[in-house]
């Protein structure tokens, strides 16, 4: 996992942090998308992370997956990742 995209987010306290992209899920019967993302891809044991994708005033929130089906659906994509 080297060279990655690196993006710009900013925390709920409005800190600006780096995030290496991984990959962008899309969830296949609805309008949904999902980041899977780390924030060092040259560590031995690279720990992944994964967020839903919102669009809240022409801008893109990061939010946590709270729904069964989307985390079983990430999950599955981190284990293909990761084999």
């Amino acid at each position: 996992m080297e060279n990655l995209e690196t993006i710009k987010v900013v925390s709920a306290e409005g800190k600006e942090i780096e995030i290496k992209v991984i990959t962008i899920l899309k969830k296949p019967e609805e309008d949904k998308s999902f980041l899977l993302y780390t924030f060092d891809e040259k560590a031995p044991n690279v720990d992944i992370y994964a967020s839903v994708i919102k669009e809240e005033n022409s801008s893109y929130v990061l939010d946590s997956i709270t729904n069964k089906e989307d985390w079983d659906l990430v999950q599955k994509a981190i284990q293909e990742l990761s084999a």
